[in-house]
């Protein structure tokens, strides 16, 4: 069992500094008034269960009062108190030292375990600290009230328990009675909102069957949008198959545009070969004007061709007096060579120098333009041929075929329009072939459709069977006429 050891005691009331050794068994403090004998039991209640409140304890002129409680194990209990300062230190058996701050007007757990005097607890508000008596108190619990003594009573016999459980039961029973009250008034407002639900399974059956018409609704209205869309669709079809026919009318003509059209082409092509021809006779227009300034500039070809023939007879005879003088030369060798010279000399004497070197080189000259000569010549023949071809040229016939070409160019485009428009009719066909069965049958869905409904949807006039059958003998007529326009 602990029991206390040593007290220390600075600044706490009249004790500046005070340390008392206590001894096993009974320890009695003994003195004269006012000498500090209820100071030290305030300073162990002080320290034990952090009462008084405050700092009016800490003794005149000091700024923090100081008390340390050693136990008969070894463990230091210490409590400081000053302006800014409230802490609990405690030193246990092994030496650990913990430190406690800002635990309130109540003792650290760690503490009041370490001392062992534990308070008694009477209920939430009332404490009564069995192990401590204080100066001119009465006997134990003879200065308490009634309440306080049946509490510590029952507190020792265990009957605390027993009044616990009946106070936790009334608790219950005024929670549970609350509860009750607040749950019935809670039904009765619900019972009062659930008055105006009373025909709940009339109105579910009603919803039920508001579903299936919405679900139906939505379905014929499905039906409705597609049906729209077909006539929709067959009204394109009839605009289109109109078109298709206005420009059948326009059309009716195009056996007599295709034979147009092939006098036209056949026009076309002599024009490209007039053209052609027209074009070859400007170029040779300017050929003839060329080789009319060559024929003026040539004009004495003539006379150098008669005198290149003289000179040629002459050059030929020098060759043949060459030849000759060669042979004698040879013949008579050494003997006949001044025979030879002489007779040859008496053959040149006949011969101007002058005129035999400058008929040479006129020669040279002509036999350099001899075949550019002779080119021109044939040149000169097929220009004149064409010359002569081209005198009968018809130049009012181009005139002509230029008209005929503007009017072939104009029919070229529309010929591109037809095929265009040919090539629309036969998908309008194709479509119509593909799609009249499925059309019918839309038709007369719409039609039974139109029939139950009993009035149109769009305007809400009523739809008699006069209607209907008008409605179907229109399109009977549509599918008709495309399917004429198809044999047609």
């Amino acid at each position: 069992m602990k029991r206390f050891a040593k007290l220390v005691i600075e600044n706490f009331q009249s004790h500046e500094y005070t340390e008392i050794h206590f001894k096993e068994g009974l320890n009695v403090l003994v003195g004269s008034s006012d000498s500090g004998k209820s100071a030290i039991l305030r300073a162990i209640r002080w320290l034990l269960y952090n009462q008084p409140k405050g700092t009016d304890y800490i003794r005149v002129g000091k700024s923090r009062c100081r008390v340390s409680l050693t136990l008969s194990d070894g463990t230091v209990i210490t409590r400081i108190r000053s302006s800014s300062v409230n802490r609990y230190i405690l030193l246990d058996i092994e030496g650990n030292e913990h430190v406690f701050e800002g635990f309130g007007s109540n003792v650290p757990k760690e503490i009041a375990n370490a001392h062992g005097m534990h308070t008694l607890k009477l209920d939430l508000e009332s404490n009564l600290p069995v192990q401590f008596g204080t100066q001119l108190e009465s006997p134990f619990l003879l200065s308490e009230t009634g309440s306080i003594k049946a509490k510590s009573i029952g507190r020792v016999s265990g009957a605390h328990f027993i009044d616990m459980s009946l106070q936790g039961t009334l608790k219950d029973l005024r929670s549970l009675s609350s509860d009750l009250k607040y749950q019935k008034d809670e039904a009765a407002k619900l019972r009062e909102k659930l008055k105006p639900y009373t025909n709940l399974p009339d109105l579910l059956d009603r919803l039920e069957k508001a579903e299936t018409f919405y679900r139906k609704a939505e379905e014929k209205n499905r039906d409705l949008e597609k049906l729209q869309q077909l006539i929709e669709r067959w009204k394109n079809i009839q605009y289109e198959e109109d078109v298709v026919k206005k420009y059948l009318m326009k059309l009716s003509e195009l056996d007599e545009a295709e034979k147009v059209l092939i006098r036209l082409e056949r026009g076309h092509f002599r024009f490209t070969q007039l053209k052609k021809i027209r074009s070859k006779s400007e170029y040779l227009s300017k050929e003839r004007k060329y080789w009319n300034s060559v024929l003026e500039k040539t004009d004495h070809l003539n006379e150098l061709q008669g005198q290149l023939y003289h000179v040629e007879k002459q050059i030929q005879r020098s060759i043949q007096l060459i030849s000759l003088s060669d042979r004698l030369f040879k013949v008579h060798q050494e003997k006949e060579w001044h025979k030879s010279v002489k007779a040859l000399a008496d053959q040149v004497e006949h011969i101007d120098p002058v005129s035999l070197e400058e008929a040479g080189q006129r020669l040279k000259v002509l036999k350099g333009l001899a075949p550019r000569y002779q080119e021109v010549i044939n040149e000169k023949k097929k220009m004149e041929k064409r010359l002569r071809n081209l005198d009968h040229l018809p130049v009012r016939e181009v005139d002509e075929l230029e008209q005929l070409t503007e009017r072939f160019r104009m029919l070229v485009n529309k010929r591109e329009a037809l095929k265009e428009l040919q090539q629309r009719i036969d998908r309008g066909r194709k479509y119509l072939a593909d799609n009249g069965e499925e059309m019918d049958r839309w038709m007369k869905a719409l039609a039974d459709q139109f029939r139950r409904m009993g009035q149109c949807p769009t305007c809400g006039s009523e739809i008699s069977q006069d209607t209907l059958e008008h409605m179907m003998r229109e399109h009977r007529g549509g599918m008709d006429r495309a399917a004429a326009g198809r044999e047609n």
